[in-house]
């Protein structure tokens, strides 16, 4: 239970592979890609790829890890292109063996960058030491409004805003917006 609420709350796709392929558990980003048919599907409860190349890497990857074998990859990692929206990149990484209890050999991590993304502004606050406003104004940024977007949704002056960032900026340790936005892609964003 407490298992699935944290695979739920993670912000990028996850799926957990058995050493046979077969699909152990996915959170809700990775069920919205597998059920948008993006090249990433579960045939017959096995994980399978759209481009042959790939899927058979991931076959590769799998009889690797069944066998221990000292020379297996440390992950493997595509880029999946979608009719009408951005790239989803998978990286398919080995977890050890016997760390775990349902023996999940591989776990999928499914990056979507168009995907909603969500930031907890009581997250912000506490760690980077950000006022509730400028909480708010990470927030706009990061949904991915520019400047004057998260001004207007936020009922603010422009001005205000770009104070706000500067704020942001310092407290954060960056020193530009992109800086920013990459910051709070690495963090627990929605935790």
């Amino acid at each position: 239970m407490l298992g699935r609420l944290v695979l739920d709350r993670v912000d990028r796709g996850i799926i957990l592979i058995d050493d046979r392929g077969g699909v152990l558990d996915v959170n809700l980003p990775a069920s919205r890609v597998l059920n948008g048919g993006e090249g990433i599907a579960v045939r017959n409860g096995r994980l399978t790829f759209s481009v042959a190349a790939f899927d058979e890497r991931f076959v590769r990857l799998l009889a690797q890890q069944r066998s221990g074998a000292a020379s297996a990859p440390r992950s493997i990692a595509a880029r999946f292109k979608r009719p009408g929206a951005q790239s989803c990149l998978v990286v398919v990484s080995p977890v050890p063996p016997n760390t775990d209890e349902r023996n999940v050999a591989l776990v999928a991590f499914i990056y979507a960058p168009d995907e909603r993304r969500e930031i907890s502004a009581e997250v912000l606050r506490e760690l980077y030491g950000l006022t509730r406003a400028e909480a708010e104004v990470a927030r706009g940024l990061f949904t991915g409004r520019n400047v004057e977007q998260t001004a207007e949704a936020l009922q603010l002056s422009l001005n205000t805003v770009r104070t706000h960032l500067k704020h942001i900026f310092t407290k954060c340790e960056v020193q530009s917006q992109a800086e920013l936005m990459h910051l709070l892609a690495q963090g627990p964003s929605s935790l």
